[in-house]
């Protein structure tokens, strides 16, 4: 007998329903039963391309005895990260107070309020020698010290509620106390924690941190730093070092494109093999910047492939994009990517698997190794000789069975898309990116935003849409409109100022929804929102995704110079300073495209007049040359702004502008 999760639209919810725990979804409903029977929630949280949810999903909750200890002692609630990324920030933060492990499937034990007293992630069914408590085990020890000392339980909930709740502005402070100077200290932190051996910014497991190397590249930027070689030589080892890592090692799917979620181990050899539509937008814009400002082949390419996976696996800018695809097939995790010394020799012939083997380490030992590819040094063979023998593989591979996908639309994410299409587009100097990225924005417009302005965050496989939206919806969505509405002009999609306006109506309804009447900040649920958790949360830290707060620092400080109402947009930006001097001190790593944006907004906004044809010899120009926010319109004469300062345009040729915004 089905659970009710059958009646959710959540792919990944539906794909629970049958299983023999009682799962409900979150909802006041829930919470009263709760309350009535005086039994604590147990709050699983996971997404549908998660491996160990699926690990964890297999061998206990399909498992009946566990299934009835769940269900005698627990009110069960099954949560779509996706679905409810508030909910997830909330528990997610609950985790890490309680010193526990975060990532997914998450676990969070609750007052029948909500209130969380212990947290945890994957458990076993049994004892597997690693430290971890079985499953059965954490169900009864909980369920009996709520039975016999629930004073206890209750005082853990409601301090975690209250630490939860003043963590929102416990790092607040007078915006006067920002200065640009810690800019410049949080990118030395940065760098300080470069793995110079291997790339990356942590220890294992590592994770693409796009926002921390946007930050660095936005950083090479300044004066501050164009001036002092040694740091600027800094930034571009950990750059050049980290995406090159990142592009020729495990990480990157070398036959079909796009960036699996997060390697396990230091040298970037072994990924967990879910890919995210959010990881690889938020990396194709990372590696555009690198083209423009390295221009090494291999970024290109990898922008290259990537365009091509999202196009030929995850859907189209008329439809939309799914949100990720599973790290497994038949069971087996990176069963499409990894291949047998066999399987190598039917598609490239003997003196090609041997050649390959010879290599590529193996990814599993024994007696029949499995293989992932990457990418050959030069000295091996041509790049002709590679992209023949990677085509063959992808020929070979093409007939089995295609990993699954979530078919959920994301607004958030297809923000975040829109925005890397224009990226890419700008960098290679390709309009049909650009033409997609508008075509992607009109087909939002018509599913998620509705005739009162309000956003929707989902749209489902059987084209309902949720009936809320979060700040990341928002936010994101404003980002992609101004990306494009800088050079609309350009590439012929529209009059700068019709994206302003559209950024601005968005942007007022942002503020009117999510704005903290009382302190800076933004919540990331609405202030009418009627399902929300116990608490609600700020963002101020990046995770898989940015933070919507720092996301709005580009938004207010963009339309504080380009917008029609600049005194509102600037008195926004300089409040939302308040959030960042105490965490670019203490927390660097984490504010990572708070950083980037704020570093931006520092060096300076760029808008330069003119007629076409030269504004078009500059935009052409501009793709050799790093990344800086510049917005085009066309004038008669011609004019140059940075943050508002007019600069005098003495040579009007494109070498002439250039030299005055880039040396």
């Amino acid at each position: 007998m089905p659970n009710t999760l059958h009646k959710e639209a959540s792919p990944y919810l539906k794909n629970l329903s049958e299983q023999p725990v009682h799962w409900q979804p979150w909802g006041k409903q829930v919470l009263d039963q709760a309350k009535k029977e005086n039994k604590p929630l147990l709050i699983s949280i996971g997404y549908s391309s998660c491996h160990w949810c699926k690990q964890m999903s297999l061998e206990n909750y399909e498992d009946s005895y566990i299934a009835s200890i769940m269900n005698r002692h627990f009110i069960c609630i099954k949560i779509d990260r996706e679905e409810r990324p508030d909910l997830d920030l909330l528990y997610m933060e609950a985790s890490r107070m309680f010193n526990q492990s975060a990532g997914w499937p998450l676990h969070a034990f609750c007052l029948p309020d909500g209130s969380p007293f212990w947290c945890g992630t994957y458990f076993p069914k049994e004892d597997n020698g690693q430290g971890i408590a079985p499953w059965p085990q954490v169900l009864m020890r909980i369920a009996e010290h709520y039975k016999h000392k629930p004073e206890e339980l209750i005082e853990n909930g409601r301090n975690a509620l209250a630490n939860l709740t003043h963590s929102n502005h416990a790092q607040l402070s007078d915006p006067r106390e920002w200065s640009v100077g810690l800019l410049l200290e949080g990118g030395k932190a940065l760098i300080e924690s470069h793995d110079d051996a291997h790339g990356g910014f942590t220890p294992a497991p590592k994770f693409p941190s796009s926002m921390k190397m946007d930050f660095l590249f936005a950083l090479s930027e300044s004066s501050a730093v164009r001036k002092n070689q040694g740091f600027s030589e800094k930034i571009d080892i950990c750059l050049t070092k980290t995406l090159n890592s990142m592009a020729s090692r495990g990480l990157f799917d070398h036959i079909n494109g796009g960036f699996f979620r997060y390697c396990l181990d230091r040298e970037w050899n072994s990924p967990h093999f879910e890919k995210m539509l959010s990881d690889n937008a938020l990396l194709l814009s990372t590696f555009s910047r690198s083209w423009r400002k390295y221009q090494n082949p291999q970024d290109r390419k990898v922008i290259e492939l990537t365009l091509q996976w999202i196009d030929n696996e995850m859907g189209t800018e008329q439809e939309g994009y799914a949100c990720s695809l599973s790290a497994e097939i038949n069971g087996v995790e990176g069963g499409y990517y990894l291949w047998t010394h066999k399987e190598l020799s039917e598609a490239l012939g003997p003196k090609g698997a041997d050649l390959a083997i010879s290599k590529w380490n193996p990814f599993t030992q024994g007696s029949d190794p499995l293989f992932l590819p990457r990418s050959f040094s030069s000295e091996d063979i041509s790049a002709d000789q590679e992209a023949e023998m990677l085509s063959l593989l992808q020929e070979s591979r093409s007939q089995l069975d295609k990993p699954t996908k979530d078919e959920k639309r994301s607004c958030a994410q297809h923000a975040l898309l829109a925005k890397a299409w224009v990226d890419a587009g700008v960098a290679l100097a390709n309009e049909s990116l650009i033409h997609k990225a508008y075509n992607l924005l009109m087909w939002m417009d018509s599913v998620f935003k509705h005739p009162d302005g309000s956003v929707s965050s989902i749209r489902y496989p059987d084209q309902s849409t949720s009936p809320f939206a979060f700040l990341e919806d928002y936010a994101y969505w404003v980002e992609a409109i101004l990306t494009i509405g800088a050079v609309s002009e350009i590439y012929k999609f529209g009059k700068l100022q019709s994206w302003i306006t559209k950024a601005e109506s968005l942007l007022l309804r942002t503020v009117e929804k999510f704005k903290d009447p009382a302190l800076p900040g933004f919540f990331s649920c609405p202030n009418d929102f009627e399902n929300s958790g116990p608490t609600r949360k700020k963002s101020w830290y990046d995770h898989a995704m940015p933070s919507g707060n720092s996301s709005l620092i580009r938004c207010f400080h963009t339309l504080g110079q380009m917008g029609t109402n600049q005194e509102k947009w600037n008195a926004e930006y300089h409040e939302a300073l308040a959030a960042y001097p105490k965490l670019a001190k203490g927390s660097p790593d984490g504010i990572g495209h708070a950083l980037c944006n704020l570093t931006e907004a520092a060096v300076g906004v760029v808008s330069i007049h003119g007629p076409m044809d030269g504004l078009q010899k500059v935009s052409h120009e501009m793709t050799k040359l790093s990344y800086r926010p510049v917005f085009f319109q066309e004038e008669e004469t011609y004019s140059l702004k940075i943050n508002q300062q007019k600069i005098e345009v003495a040579d009007p040729s494109a070498k002439g502008i250039i030299s005055l915004v880039w040396d």
